[in-house]
């Protein structure tokens, strides 16, 4: 699968953050969302993906540099903006 082709099917998910609520992530749509990722990542060979009790998604890729070379990190939210459309998203290539 291409990289458009997996944003195509993320915006498919209600990820709107919920600003009353008090769990991590503020709705069940997020944690749906996380789920899938991890299911992703684990079928992509990221063997340790996980997703911890606040919605939190993580994984380890190996390197494929002999050097010795700093870990990299990337961040990224799952959520938007309760401001922003986030359901019915029609998308077009």
């Amino acid at each position: 699968m291409r990289a458009y082709e997996r944003l195509l099917e993320y915006v498919k998910f209600p990820t709107a953050s919920d600003p009353e609520s008090k769990t991590c992530p503020s709705t069940e749509g997020q944690r749906i969302f996380a789920e899938y990722l991890v299911k992703e990542m684990l079928a992509l060979g990221v063997a340790d993906a996980e997703l911890d009790e606040n919605g939190y998604v993580t994984g380890t890729i190996q390197s494929n540099l002999t050097a010795d070379t700093p870990t990299l990190g990337f961040i990224a939210h799952m959520d938007v903006s309760p401001d922003a459309p986030s359901v019915d998203i029609k998308t077009r290539i």
